[in-house]
């Protein structure tokens, strides 16, 4: 029987990144490194052979969770033969999870900060022009998504583009018990047609 090819020193890297990232947003950074590799799957002393501390692979698993790649290649995914009704609902719909997923990554690790680590940041968490280009980043594939349907809009795509980012922004906050404008389909029917009925 031949034996399994090794992984790749950055390929254990990466698989034990994606293994904590879970646990990041589940309890934060108080995590201890028992926790750490029981979720990777491996014995604690890997893990300081792949990274030189636990803030290390924290900040690690934090930069990960932020990267815009996945939600961009979802946009991208999105079906060719979308009407504009059906691609603004899915764009929101990815923006909202989006939205949901990176604010659950900040309240674990700005908010449950390790005993002893002051609110904020771990040690080599990215700096805030990495958010702004991830941000740049999902701007952009929201705009190329609808430069299908430019004929149809009112506003360029990219502007388009920020508008939908900004509701979708809003209605993932529970303004009241009657609020309403959550469902991307919703929210879609606001950005196509507004808050008026007929001719206002």
């Amino acid at each position: 029987m031949s034996r399994a090819t090794a992984m790749t020193p950055e390929n254990r890297r990466q698989a034990i990144i994606g293994a904590v990232t879970p646990l990041l947003l589940e309890h934060g950074t108080s995590l201890t490194t028992r926790q750490l590799a029981e979720a990777a799957g491996v014995a604690e002393g890997t893990l300081f052979r792949v990274f030189e501390s636990k803030q290390e692979l924290i900040a690690a698993a934090a930069l990960a969770a932020l990267e815009a790649e996945p939600a961009v290649t979802q946009v991208a995914d999105l079906p060719e033969d979308q009407n504009l009704t059906e691609r603004v609902t899915a764009l929101l719909a990815i923006l909202q999870q989006e939205i949901h997923r990176t604010r659950a990554l900040a309240v674990a690790v700005f908010h449950r900060p390790a005993a002893g680590q002051p609110p904020g940041p771990p040690p080599g968490h990215p700096p805030k022009p990495f958010h702004h280009d991830r941000q740049l980043r999902m701007t952009d594939a929201v705009a190329s998504s609808l430069q299908g349907y430019a004929s149809q809009l009112t506003l360029p795509p990219r502007t388009a583009a920020n508008v939908l980012q900004a509701m979708a922004f809003a209605s993932t906050f529970q303004l009241s018990e009657n609020h309403t404008l959550v469902e991307p389909s919703a929210v879609a029917d606001v950005v196509l047609h507004g808050i008026t009925r007929g001719n206002p």
